[in-house]
C-alpha cells in the first residue's frame, strides 16, 4: 500500500532528498528519483542560466518526479 506521500507525488519510497546548494546537481537529484525517491535539485539561488542547464539534464537522466 502506498502512502499518501508517495500517492501525491507519484514516487515509489517516501524519500525526499533535501536540495543542498552545488551539491544536488542534475546526476544527484535523477539518481535519487531513479532510485524511487523525490531527487530534488539545489538550484534556488543559482542564476537562471545555470537552474535551466541543471532541470533538463534532469529530464534527460531520469523520467521519474524531480523537483
Amino acid at each position: 500500500m502506498r502512502s499518501k506521500l508517495c500517492s501525491m507525488l507519484n514516487i515509489e519510497k517516501p524519500i525526499i532528498q533535501g536540495p543542498m546548494a552545488w551539491v544536488s546537481t542534475a546526476s544527484l537529484a535523477a539518481a535519487v528519483s531513479n532510485a524511487g525517491g523525490l531527487g530534488v535539485l539545489g538550484v534556488g539561488f543559482a542564476p537562471r542560466e545555470i537552474a535551466d542547464s541543471q532541470i533538463m539534464e534532469t529530464q534527460k537522466l531520469t523520467d521519474k518526479p524531480f523537483a
